[in-house]
C-alpha cells in the first residue's frame, strides 16, 4: 500500500478508510470521480477492492467506481457498495440517521442500511433465476 494516500489523489483530510465485509475494501473520497485513472491507482493497491467516492447527487447519496482485486475495473460491486455506505456514513457525507445510503454505480444503484453499530445491510430485490444439480 501507498504510505502516502494523498500522493494518489485523495482528500488529505480524509485520505482513506479501510473496511472489512468479509472482504478488503479501501473506500477514498476524491473531488470528482469521472476525473480519476481508476485503473492505475487500482493497480498501486492490488490487494483490496478499491473504491472511489463522491457525494450525492442525493444528500443521503454516493457516487462509486470501483476496481475489484484481480478483476480490474466493475460496474459495480455490492460488498463495496456496503464498505462506501459505511464510509460515508463515518465521514458525514450522509446525514447520520438516514435510513438508507444510495450508492451509485456505473452498473446500477444499490440501496444499503447502517446500524448505529455499523452493520451494513445490501437491501433490494432478488430474481430467482434457474436450479441447478451438480453430482460429484
Amino acid at each position: 500500500m501507498p504510505d502516502r494516500w494523498e500522493s494518489l489523489g485523495c482528500n488529505p483530510d480524509r485520505p482513506v478508510r479501510h473496511v472489512s465485509v468479509g472482504n478488503p475494501h479501501s473506500v477514498v473520497w476524491v473531488g470528482d470521480v469521472s476525473e480519476v485513472d481508476l485503473k492505475a491507482l487500482g493497480e498501486m493497491v492490488p490487494h483490496v477492492n478499491l473504491e472511489i467516492i463522491e457525494p450525492g447527487p442525493e444528500t443521503n447519496g454516493v457516487t462509486m467506481r470501483v476496481h475489484e482485486r484481480g478483476a480490474g475495473i466493475t460496474l459495480a460491486c455490492g460488498t463495496g457498495a456496503c464498505a462506501v455506505a459505511d464510509a460515508a456514513c463515518a465521514w458525514g457525507i450522509v446525514p447520520r440517521g438516514s435510513d438508507e445510503v444510495i450508492v451509485h454505480m456505473d452498473g446500477g444503484d444499490a440501496r444499503v442500511r447502517v446500524s448505529a453499530d455499523r452493520r451494513a445491510t445490501l437491501i433490494g430485490p432478488t430474481n430467482h433465476r434457474s436450479d441447478h444439480t451438480v453430482t460429484v
